[in-house]
């Protein structure tokens, strides 16, 4: 497999350069760190872990974060300010042509090469750290179990970002660290992938740390809760639904984690970071690491019109007097007299209009302050000269897990419960609004909807709208749904090529240079007699 597995052993790459924003992510340079002198102490391996963290905050990671989660979805289209040029690790062709429904096995974003790299960090520290038991007698073995929480979980993770996008991928746990390895690995099932993630994860909740003592830690590092978030997140996606509601409950049982208060909640959360419903983003600094891939598709200080924005049919925003589109999410009419996030903060928050095109704002600012001219209400945009962390779960995010998976155990308690949990986030963003009634919500499919729609609201422009989209399709067992949401962005486009034909379409083609590096790996099923459109 083209992988391009560097060989870790002979130079530990996951130390390049300083890695995050606080002192326990400030590592030697590469050429410092040999394989000779390194795996000594326990210095080593917590230097070696923080590259792990390092590795997954790469442009090249986060730019498909954002694109394998989002950019298929009905949540983005291209904005006026998109061109066609290639400038590191983006790739501006590449993402029209995904977004026009244009996908082949040549797209830039079809690469996973820098995924598997974060999993190869992983795999050569949980070869390695043991070792360092036999030579530092303060590495002992809670601590290392400590360290293989985290990097069990980084692992995890990734290969939960990989299952979802390809459904088949090679599952590889041997780290490279000599030349005479074979790397040609054949794809595995999902479903054992998906076993795998499992038990990595059932291991690490027995040895994850519940309180580092530090905010930036708690929120940057792999906790007990984000264990749990992700565990929960892969029970929603195999369907089973019971142990993803009893997961959920062991994180929202942790009563440090509290949603922030309306009023703050934007800058509490998408600017300053790191707050009290924070569970696991991915830290940036602004002479440190800084968030490109924000700054590019979604806008900064010095960029405000990013590449991507939102569309036209889905935007709403009660203060410019802007009528809601006629897909919106917002200012949605249940019945004759229920209508959902007529003043929802969130309408507000997540975009702006500019010029014809609704930007996106969420993550890209700093604050929205409602004004008046002429008697006349508007929102002043303030965008951030700094960079964003990228939040991987936070609270609502578990709270709407819950949901859905309540939702799917239907039942009457069931559904009970299940608008008590899209309550809590609803009622949080639109204050002073009567709760949400289970009268308005007469069936199962009426909650299904109900909860997708309030994770779109809440989740907008997080990397996780096509993912849901996904459950759904996989869960009815054809497209139709998905294709119905996805072509509410289409209006003046050609809607046939936003289309999945089969479910198999969903996913994502193996890369070209992949097939060509491994004889071992077969193209995904659609992509073998579907792909005709040359790049």
């Amino acid at each position: 497999m083209k992988m391009k597995i560097t060989i870790l052993g002979l130079s530990v790459l996951i130390l390049t350069g300083i890695t995050g924003c606080t002192d326990w992510l400030t590592i030697k340079p590469e050429s410092q760190v040999v394989l000779g002198e390194f795996w000594q102490s326990e210095t080593d391996v917590q230097e070696a872990l923080a590259g792990c963290y390092r590795q997954l905050t790469v442009d090249d990671n986060i730019y498909r974060m954002i694109i394998w989660g989002e950019l298929r979805s009905d949540n983005m289209i291209a904005s006026s300010n998109i061109g066609s040029s290639t400038s590191g690790s983006l790739n501006e062709q590449d993402i029209k042509y995904i977004l026009n429904g244009n996908i082949t096995p040549t797209n830039s974003y079809a690469s996973w090469g820098s995924i598997y790299t974060v999993i190869n960090y992983c795999n050569t520290l949980l070869f390695y750290a043991p070792e360092v038991m036999q030579k530092d007698v303060n590495f002992t073995t809670d601590h290392f179990h400590k360290v293989q929480a985290e990097a069990l979980t980084l692992r995890a993770l990734c290969y939960f970002y990989l299952v979802r996008t390809y459904k088949e991928v090679p599952y590889i746990t041997a780290a490279s660290i000599n030349n005479t390895q074979n790397y040609s690995y054949a794809k595995a099932p999902e479903d054992t992938i998906i076993s795998h993630i499992i038990t990595d994860l059932k291991i690490a909740q027995q040895y994850a740390v519940t309180d580092f003592g530090r905010t930036d830690y708690n929120k940057g590092r792999i906790t007990l809760d984000a264990v749990n978030s992700l565990l929960a997140d892969v029970y929603l996606w195999k369907g089973d639904y019971a142990n993803c509601s009893q997961t959920c409950d062991l994180v929202l049982a942790d009563s440090r984690l509290k949603l922030v208060e309306a009023a703050t909640m934007y800058s509490q959360v998408f600017y300053l970071g790191n707050s009290t419903e924070s569970i696991f983003e991915l830290q940036f600094a602004q002479n440190v690491q800084v968030n490109n891939p924000v700054i590019k598709l979604y806008g900064s200080s010095s960029n405000i019109t990013g590449d991507l924005a939102f569309p036209v049919a889905l935007a709403y925003n009660q203060l410019s007097g802007t009528a809601a589109g006629a897909d919106s999410p917002f200012d949605y009419k249940v019945t004759a007299t229920a209508t959902e996030s007529t003043n929802d903060i969130r309408a507000k928050d997540s975009y702006m209009l500019n010029g014809g095109y609704y930007y996106i704002f969420k993550y890209a600012g700093i604050q929205v302050v409602e004004a008046t001219s002429n008697n006349v209400v508007y929102d002043d945009y303030f965008y951030r000269s700094n960079t964003a962390n990228w939040i991987v779960y936070r609270l609502s995010d578990v709270q709407l897990m819950k949901a859905e998976a309540l939702v799917e155990l239907d039942g009457a308690s069931n559904l009970n419960n299940a608008i008590s949990m899209v309550n809590a986030t609803y009622l949080r963003s639109n204050p002073g609004q009567d709760s949400l009634q289970i009268s308005n919500y007469n069936s199962k499919s009426a909650m299904e909807s109900l909860v997708l729609r309030e994770r779109q609201r809440e989740l907008l422009f997080e990397g996780k709208r096509w993912f849901d989209l996904v459950r759904v399709a996989r869960r009815e067992g054809n497209p139709s749904t998905l294709n119905t949401y996805v072509q509410h962005k289409s209006v003046g486009a050609n809607s046939a090529a936003l289309n999945a034909p089969v479910l198999d379409a969903l996913y994502l083609p193996i890369s070209q240079s992949e097939l060509q590096a491994n004889p071992n790996l077969i193209q995904n099923p659609y992509y073998q007699v579907s792909t005709t459109i040359s790049n």
